[in-house]
Formats: C-alpha cells, structure tokens, sequence
C-alpha cells in the first residue's frame, strides 16, 4: 500500500512516554526537590539536626511535635549511603572476578 492512501493512525512514539533526553533522572534525598522530612519532640533536638543537616550541605524539613515519635529515618539514609569501592588492580580474564561472586572475571563482570 503507498502512504499516499493509508488512512490508519499516525505513528505517535509518545505513547512510551517522552523522548527527550535523561527523562528518567533520579531526584537525590537531601536535595531542594528531595528534602528529608524529620520529626523531633524538642527544639534542642531540632537544632542539633539542622547543624547536621548544614555541616553536610543538605536540605531537610524538620517539624517539632511533643506528641508524636521522633522520626530521622531519612538523616539515618543519608549518613548511611553505600560507599563505591575500587580496585587498583584490573582483573584479567581467568582471574577471580573483583566482585566476590567466586566465577572467572570472563564470565562475571567481563562480558
């Protein structure tokens, strides 16, 4: 059939969602688009997170309740973060994979 005289749906690639470029960023914890959210009972427990939450350049909303528990679960996550090891040697094909997975690099990180 020629284009000219296909009467059908347009082809539309938006139906995936957008195409633009880095769409599917991750938003950071500790950030403006990301504050942590923190609830203390006293307001000398209140200053004592903003200190933290300054000296590491992070942004936090912290509400002062008597009533309520005391939840920092998101200042626990933030000093908490897994910290990315690397290795100085570079493995070679038949070697032990750096991972700790105990298979040959060839057929672990090495493919």
């Amino acid at each position: 059939m020629s284009k000219f005289f296909y009467h059908g749906k347009a082809n539309n690639n938006n139906e995936r969602g957008s195409s633009s470029f880095g769409g599917n960023k991750s938003v950071r914890l500790g950030t403006v688009k990301a504050p942590a959210v923190l609830s203390v009972k006293t307001e000398e427990r209140k200053s004592e997170l903003e200190k933290v939450l300054s000296n590491n350049k992070w942004v936090g909303n912290i509400s002062v309740d008597a009533d309520s528990e005391e939840n920092i679960r998101d200042l626990e996550i933030l000093q908490n973060r897994a910290v990315t090891v690397k290795s100085d040697k570079k493995a070679k094909r038949n070697d032990p994979c750096p991972c700790g997975s105990e298979k040959k690099y060839k057929k672990c990180c090495g493919q």
